[in-house]
Order: structure tokens, then sequence, then C-alpha cells
């Protein structure tokens, strides 16, 4: 297993073996037991994000799902908007790859964690606007927008790439009207 930095999400080599993603579960909840003897809300989140890591690298989406709404929680408790923001990027990830796997086992299936990604994307586009570093907004933004294009969202999706890119160069949005349609029109 790695760590991939540009989606900040635990990854699972091709190679790696039955025995090698137990052990890496096993660690992991080691490490939350621990982080709760503790009781300090950033570790407790931290913890159960790792869970939570283990737990997709093994394809248990849906406890995967449950460690990381615990780490939101707790994320909550700290008061850092960037954990916040962190971790509804991992919820809306492994909520899609959620979808894909029910959609695999039946069309039609896949629609209600579908739909939770698109309104924990809209939570976590809102509070990007209040992350530490812009840079980092606009990566979060790309990450939401990702998952929208692979549901079939581009509207919704190019709208946080739009957004993005007025990060990256300096602007700020300016919300079209009537007469700018016009103008594009005679052109």
């Amino acid at each position: 297993m790695r760590f991939d930095p540009s989606s900040n999400c635990i990854t699972v080599h091709r190679d790696a073996t039955p025995l090698a993603l137990r052990n890496r579960l096993r660690l992991a909840l080691a490490s939350l037991d621990l982080a709760q003897t503790s009781g300090r809300p950033w570790s407790l989140a931290e913890a159960h994000r790792e869970a939570a890591g283990a737990y997709v690298a093994i394809g248990a989406l849906t406890s995967a799902l449950g460690m990381l709404e615990h780490a939101l929680r707790w994320a909550r408790a700290t008061g850092s908007t960037d954990q916040r923001v962190d971790l509804l990027c991992e919820i809306v990830e492994t909520l899609a790859a959620e979808s894909d796997a029910l959609e695999g086992q039946r069309p039609g299936s896949g629609r209600a964690s579908r739909d939770q990604a698109r309104d924990r994307v809209f939570e976590a586009s809102q509070l990007a606007a209040r992350v530490a570093d812009a840079r980092w907004e606009v990566t979060v933004l790309l990450r939401l927008s990702d998952v929208l294009d692979r549901f079939g969202d581009r509207d919704d999706a190019t709208q946080l790439q739009v957004r993005a890119l007025l990060l990256t160069v300096g602007g700020t949005p300016e919300t079209p009207n009537a007469a700018d349609a016009a103008l594009l029109r005679r052109h």
C-alpha cells in the first residue's frame, strides 16, 4: 500500500496479498484503539480515517463509510475546516466507489450512493472556500469535479472546474446574464 498525495486516499498496490491487507486493517484498528484512549479529537479523526482506508483496501466500502462518518464527527469537534474538507472528499470518493460497485451488481442500485455523494460534494465545495491554502482549494474543487464528471454531472463538474481556474488565475466569477448570452449569439 502507498499514500497517494494527489487524492489523499490510501491506494493498494496490485500485488498486495490478502494477508497484507488484513494486517493493514489490524494495525489501523489497533491505532484506533490507541487514539480512543487518548480522547483527542484530531487523533480520533485521523485514526478513523486510517481504518476507513484499510476497509477500502479490502473492499468493505460500507465499513469504510462508517469510519469516515465517525472521522468527520471528530473533525467537526476539532474545528479544523481543512480536515473536514479532506474527509468530505474521501467520503465522496468512497460513495462513488460504492455506487459503482452497486451498479455492477444491479443497474440502478447505486443511485442512493450517488445522491449522497452529490450532497457531500455541495457541502465540501462550500467549505473549500474556507481552507487555509488557496492552492489546496483548487485541488479540492478538481477532486470533487472528477466525481461529478464520473457521475455524468457535466454542468456541475464544469462549474467547480471554472471556480478552480478562477482561483488559479486570480479572477472572480461573474454571474452571466441574458445580455451576455445575447452578445455571444451575435458572434
